[in-house]
């Protein structure tokens, strides 16, 4: 009985995590894109990750307890940072002035 208590009160988190995944599916060029909007896709890149982590935290999901949230989410950013770079080097997307 007190697993399923467990999972009401995880819910409310994970409708939140559903919810940045589809703003972020839904705006995924932005990502790419760089300047302001980029910036704000990261962020919420990085946002879901953290919320992912802590929903496993809160459902007692034993490795996301040994997660360092502040070191995932540095070594996130520059993940992030690397891909789009590296996908505008090799032309994969184009954005900018001519």
């Amino acid at each position: 009985m007190f697993k399923w208590l467990t999972y009401l009160t995880a819910l409310p988190k994970l409708l939140g995590l559903v919810r940045e995944v589809l703003e972020l599916v839904r705006h995924a060029e932005d990502l790419l894109a760089g300047g302001k909007r980029g910036e704000e896709k990261k962020a919420l890149v990085l946002t879901i990750l953290d919320t992912t982590i802590e929903l496993g935290q809160k459902l007692g999901v034993p490795e996301a307890a040994g997660v360092d949230r502040a070191k995932l989410k540095a070594v996130a950013g520059e993940l992030v940072d690397a891909l789009v770079s590296t996908l505008n080097t090799v032309g994969v997307f184009k954005h900018g002035g001519p």
